[in-house]
């Protein structure tokens, strides 16, 4: 019998809707989170789009403004990719495309601890597939979050065959 993970820190790659979402979510249960993307431009989107998601809960008595405040304190965004590197978990939220996913991949394995899982948050690319390109594709799950993923408590877990 197995014991299971305990992550603290956890890493969200690409903070579009979805990406900003599932840092939301990971922040929402108390998890310090970093969020990373590409540009300061995109970062910010990513900002907004968890300020506006997190005020409306506020504005519908689901989230009181401290624990609004807090929430987005948890989030620590970047643009530096390397500041995963302390991440027990790192969930990829980038574009849907095979070779986009893959030499992303392929960059975090090299930069974050052996150990650390990496995931995808891929709705129809294999996840087999995906984990091709890092050294430990065994590590490598799916966790398809359902949009909006702060509303929806549905997570898909999907592992390599």
């Amino acid at each position: 019998m197995t014991s299971g993970r305990d992550f603290r820190t956890i890493g969200v790659v690409g903070l579009g809707t979805m990406g900003a979402g599932i840092a939301e979510v990971f922040a929402r249960n108390g998890y310090d989170v970093v969020g990373i993307e590409l540009a300061e431009d995109s970062l910010e989107r990513g900002r907004q789009h968890v300020e506006h998601s997190t005020g409306r809960a506020v504005r519908r008595g689901k989230l009181s403004e401290e624990d609004q405040a807090a929430l987005i304190d948890r989030i620590r965004f970047s643009t530096t990719l390397e500041d995963v590197k302390s991440c027990d978990l790192v969930v990829e939220a980038v574009v849907e495309r095979l070779l986009v996913k893959q030499e992303l991949l392929r960059r975090l394995d090299d930069i974050v601890a052996p150990d650390a899982v990496l995931a995808t948050n891929t709705s129809s690319l294999s996840i087999t597939e995906i984990a091709t390109a890092t050294g430990r594709p065994g590590r490598v799950v799916g966790l398809h979050f359902f949009n909006p993923a702060p509303v929806q408590d549905l997570i898909e877990i999907i592992g390599t065959s």
